[in-house]
């Protein structure tokens, strides 16, 4: 069969180096369907973990605010009951002074 191939009257004129070039040409032609469509599919994907990531910066940024106010919670004495009630009672007699 290559030996068919490489007796045609083609191959004669233009030669084998041209017949490659041809064939390799083919190659990428049935190649290039497949070959858009994992660019496609690569590209579908980086966007999903683009989103993925924007979403977990935006909570991982809501768990920081979070954890900036019990901090100051903790450091202001607001979780502590006994300093909550005497800090009320401070409030209730500075307003008794005021008035």
């Amino acid at each position: 069969m290559i030996n068919e191939i490489l007796s045609a009257p083609i191959v004669k004129e233009c030669g084998a180096i041209a017949l490659m070039f041809y064939a390799f040409y083919l190659v990428l032609q049935f190649n290039k369907s497949s070959i858009e469509a994992l660019i496609k599919q690569q590209s579908d994907f980086m966007n999903k973990i683009f989103d993925l990531y924007n979403k977990l910066i935006e909570s991982t940024v809501w768990n920081s605010s979070m954890l900036q106010k019990i901090h100051d919670g903790i450091i202001s004495n607001q979780w502590c009951p006994y300093i909550k009630r005497v800090q009320k009672q401070e409030k209730k007699e500075e307003v008794k002074q005021n008035d």
